[in-house]
């Protein structure tokens, strides 16, 4: 059962990569948008950073994936589960509360 676990996980790691290739070759943002959406209902931060160390060990220059930072950020959007996770406008004393 584990290593239905771990393909999945493989899986998705591909299509991120290949999404995120994607930007970097130039395609248009909101054509990746909807790939994303379509592959993906939410991916959490520690994805993103497999993904980003994943095409750094291929070959993509750092710099690279930092430039392009923003456009990945736009691309997930609001779909980061575990920034997203949490409804901070019932927590006593957060800014987003008071």
């Amino acid at each position: 059962m584990s290593e239905l676990i771990n393909n999945s996980k493989l899986e998705r790691q591909k299509i991120l990569k290949s999404l995120i290739k994607d930007l970097h070759d130039g395609k248009d943002p909101e054509l990746v948008k909807k790939a994303f959406k379509k592959h993906f209902e939410s991916v959490s931060t520690q994805e993103i950073s497999e993904m980003e160390q994943a095409l750094i060990k291929e070959g993509l220059p750092i710099e690279e994936v930092q430039r392009l930072c923003d456009v990945h950020a736009s691309i997930f959007g609001g779909s980061v589960s575990d920034i997203h996770q949490n409804d901070f406008t019932e927590t006593e004393g957060h800014p987003l509360h008071v």
